[in-house]
Order: structure tokens, then sequence, then C-alpha cells
């Protein structure tokens, strides 16, 4: 997102922001808020959508959940009408996140699926792989693992393809885990040694802490459930060796609860416990009531199996009180949902209603008012379209002009009324008839045009000729025209293949010359002329032996 267009202390606040944002969470903060507040001033959506964006994921990175659910639903106001479509994306999928932490997998989908919605309409490639590893991540966790499996394909079509990015190492790491766990979990262990090979050559030499923590931990979940008890408790010794408070991060979380279970299932007491003590801080700074539920789960069924009945009863009281609590919030979580949804709604409503104007706006610009045909603009567009696949298939490209006979006598004696519905009359005969052989037709001035591609000569002059009738037919009376005491018509074409030099503003006018010597020799009367035949003509005008 450029933000070349405003002063500089936006740019300062916005460059601040970008290049803090993984450094320095306080400073990041700070002028997050000193664009928001510039932004609420100015009412600026794109200064909005991207303040409160960027304040979300720092949140977000913080493991600080108090008010990011509330902070993502503004930015995605302000982005949708800033048209701000990947950090729209990204917001769907942060949404996503938060409310599957909190135990909600089906409103989380929706989420993901906004945001899955808004990569394809725009192409957003990066931010679909992204959100697509964590609707498997999410199908993992509601036991859909060939659903799962699907995601993880799909999103390793992007980031195997693009081994520059820099955060290619990681999030190759990240899909691998995940494709572990939900091989695991459905017992097919076949080509996880493999995988897991793979990652040890390929991506664990450029890892971090965290990425080789949440590798071991999967690999340790597969040596678990694949009896391989031995190569198991080395990587637990491992894992409780290297695992510090520093290294609990939001997006390892579910990792977390996969190791306890594993340190459960193996009666590994002191490992288990030791975790234990190092995530229970976190869980009650997160404040998210499903979590805790979950961690408050494992010391129940600890204490139960241990036979520790104080302990078990204390803290089945808490679990109590906690699942009150999370029946409120499931209460204001479907509040929020709801009002979240009706925001979408009145957004796309108020889009719609813009994109419909514009339509309106659009086709009467290229509109003649009186007789609702194509007027000279759309003319111009559709001509050079029309000519320009003639002269590449090497079809005929037939044009003609006509225009009504004696009219300036008609709208002088009958009033200018009348003159006007004549000409929609015709209009409409010309409408017909170039309507029912694939033609178009425009007002050009005071006279019409109609244009026909990939028809033959004698295609051309019949078309010409039902025309000729159609408006004969009405029996519009004309007491002054020179010929006939009814309205009539005077019609040229040209038709032919167009070659390298011409331009269809050729053809116009060649047709031109057409009609004015038809109106000398035949008032009233039309004529279809090809190349050969313009050639031989004489003594009306140009010709286009030039362009030949």
């Amino acid at each position: 997102m450029e933000f070349n267009e405003y002063n500089e202390s936006v740019k300062n606040w916005t460059n601040g922001i970008l290049d803090n944002y993984r450094k320095d969470a306080e400073l990041t903060i700070r002028y997050c808020h000193e664009l928001i507040d510039y932004g609420e001033k100015t009412a600026d959506s794109k200064l909005l959508g991207f303040g409160y964006y960027h304040l979300a994921m720092i949140l977000y990175c913080l493991n600080d959940y108090d008010n990011i659910f509330d902070i993502v639903v503004r930015a995605i106001d302000h982005l949708e009408k800033a048209q701000s479509w990947s950090m729209l994306a990204r917001a769907c999928n942060i949404l996503g996140i938060i409310t599957s932490g909190r135990g909600n997998q089906p409103v989380a989908y929706d989420y993901y699926l906004d945001g899955l919605m808004y990569c394809k309409k725009y192409g957003l490639l990066e931010e679909q792989s992204i959100i697509n590893v964590n609707c498997g991540a999410l199908n993992i966790k509601v036991g859909r693992y060939k659903e799962a499996m699907e995601y993880f394909q799909k999103a390793m079509e992007y980031i195997a393809s693009a081994p520059d990015e820099p955060s290619y190492h990681t999030r190759m790491i990240s899909l691998y885990e995940n494709m572990i766990n939900c091989k695991v979990l459905e017992s097919d262990f076949t080509g996880i040694d493999e995988i897991l090979e793979i990652v040890e050559r390929e991506h664990l030499p450029y890892a971090d802490a965290i990425d080789r923590l949440g590798m071991l931990i999967s690999r340790t979940f597969y040596m678990h459930k694949s009896g391989q008890i031995e190569k198991r408790d080395e990587c637990i010794r491992r894992i409780d060796g290297v695992i510090t408070q520093d290294m609990l991060f939001m997006d390892l979380i579910e990792d977390f609860f996969v190791y306890l279970e594993v340190l459960f299932e193996s009666e590994k007491i002191d490992e288990f416990w030791h975790l234990m003590e190092l995530m229970e801080p976190m869980i009650n700074n997160l404040k998210v009531t499903s979590m805790q539920m979950r961690f408050l789960g494992l010391k129940i069924r600890f204490y139960r199996k241990h036979h520790m009945g104080a302990e078990y009863l204390q803290a089945a009281g808490l679990y109590y009180e906690l699942s009150e609590r999370k029946e409120l919030e499931a209460k204001a979580m479907i509040k929020e949902v709801i009002e979240l949804r009706a925001n979408f709604e009145k957004v796309n409503r108020a889009k719609k209603k813009i994109e419909k104007e514009n339509k309106l706006l659009a086709a009467q610009s290229e509109t003649d008012p009186l007789t609702g045909m194509a007027n000279r603009r759309k003319l111009n567009i559709q001509a050079d379209e029309m000519f320009s696949h003639a002269h590449k298939c090497g079809h005929n490209f037939a044009l003609e002009i006509l225009d009504v006979d004696y009219f300036k006598e008609y709208n002088d004696n009958y009033g200018h009324q009348e003159g006007d519905r004549c000409l929609i009359a015709i209009a409409g005969c010309i409408s017909e008839v170039a309507g029912a052989h694939g033609g178009f037709c425009a007002r050009y001035g005071d006279e019409f045009v109609v244009m026909y591609e990939n028809i033959s000569k004698e295609d051309a002059k019949e078309y010409v000729e039902e025309l000729r009738r159609k408006v004969m037919e009405l029996t519009l009376p004309h007491r002054f025209s020179k010929m006939l005491p009814i309205v009539t018509i005077t019609q040229g074409m040209y038709c032919d293949v167009p070659k390298e030099e011409n331009r269809v503003w050729d053809f116009l006018h060649v047709a031109d010359e057409i009609l004015y010597s038809v109106k000398t020799d035949n008032r009233g009367s039309c004529r279809v002329v090809d190349r050969a035949e313009f050639m031989l003509m004489s003594g009306y005008g140009t010709t286009i032996q030039g362009q030949a």
C-alpha cells in the first residue's frame, strides 16, 4: 500500500509501523494510534484500515487478546471501503485464528472462507496459501483429515513455488508439521520419515528456535503414536532441555497441547508439570475461556488418574465456573459475528449501489437519449473492435450509413416533436434488422450507422433492402418529400475484407461517399459496394485505392 499522496506525518507513521513492526512493539503501537487518530479526524478509511490492521497484528504477536477481535472488525470495515484486498484477506484470517482459539470452529471456518473468497477474486496467492494452511489445521481439529490434506496440498503449490520468499523455510516447516500431525491422527504413518528427512535436510538449517521446536514436537507426536518409544523419549529430553517461557508463542499453542497429551499418555510427570507451569501464566494472560478450560481439563485428568481428590474437586469447581463464563462469551461472540455480517452486508449493498450507478452512468454516456441507440462514443469503441476482429480473421466488414430523405422539410413543416417521433420509429426498424442479423447500429449525428462482420455481399444487400422496406412499411406521412408522400431512407454500404493499411474510418468515409452517390443518382434507394466496384466508380471523391 502506497502513501505518497499524503503529508510527511502520515508517511512517518506508516513507515514507522512497517520498520518497527517486528522490532519494537511499543513504538509500533504508538505509531498505529497516531495514524488512527489522524484517520478518524480526516475520515480516511485507507489510513484507518492500515492502522487498525497493524495494531491488531502487533497485539496478536504479543498474545494480547483483550481487544483484538474488536480491532480486527474495525480494520475490516475500513479495508473493505479502501479496497485494500490483501490486508482484508489477512484480517479475515486473523479472525479465523482468534475464533478457532476461542473454540468456535464453524464461525472460524466461515471467516477463513471469506478470506479465501477475497484471495480468489483478487488473485492473492500468498494470502491464499496462508489461509489454506489454517483451514487445514482447523479441519484436523474436527477430524476431517482428508479435507485437511487437500488444503495443505493447495498451500504447498504456492509455498514451494516461491523459494526466494523470506518466510519460505518457516512456511514449509509449518506446512510439513501440519501434514505430519494430520497423518498421525489418521494413523497413516506412510511417508512421514521421508518428510522428516526433507525438513532436516532442506529447511531446518535455515530455521529459528521456534520453528525447530514446532517440528520437534511433531516428530515426538509421530514417534509416540507409532510406538517408537526410545526415539520419542529422546525427543522429549531434547524438548525439555530447550523449552523456556520465551518460546511460548500463540502460533505454537496447539503444538504445546499436543505435546502435553504425549507427556500425559507417556507418564512423563516431571516434564508434564514443567510445561504446565510454563504455560499457565500465558494461558491466564490470554483470557480465552475455552483455552483455559482445555488447560484445566488436562489438570483434572491428571488429578483423577493419580487419585488426587482434593486437587480434583478444586479444579472441577473452577472448570464449572469457566463453563458458565464460556456460555456468556458464546452469546457475545454470536452478537459480534452477527454485527460483523451485518456490516459486511451494508458495505456490499453500498458497493453494489455504486456499481449499479456507475454502470447506469456508463450506459448513459454511450446511449443516444432520443432513440436509445448507441451514440457516437459507443460507435467509436464498437467499430474498432469489430473492424480489428474482421481484419484478424480475414472476414468481410460491412459498414452502412443511411439518413432520412428530406428530413429538414419534415421537421420544418411537421414540427420537431413529430420529427423526434419519426427518428424514434426509424431507429426501431434499424435496431430490429441489425439485431436479427448480429449487427450493430448507432446514431451518427443526423445519420445512422449499421455494421456487420463476417457476412457476404449478397447477405449485405438483403439486409439493407430489408431495412428499406421496413421503413416504408411504417407509412409515415411526408407530404413535403420530393419523392414519395411517406418517409423514406437512402442507404450506402461498403463491404469488403479490411487490409493491413486500412482503418475503420476509411470504411466510414467510403460508405459516406457511396451514400452521396445514391442520393445523387436515385434518392430513396440503397447500394452495397465492395473494393473492386468502388475503385471503378468515378466522380464521387477520393477512393481507398491508396490503402488497398
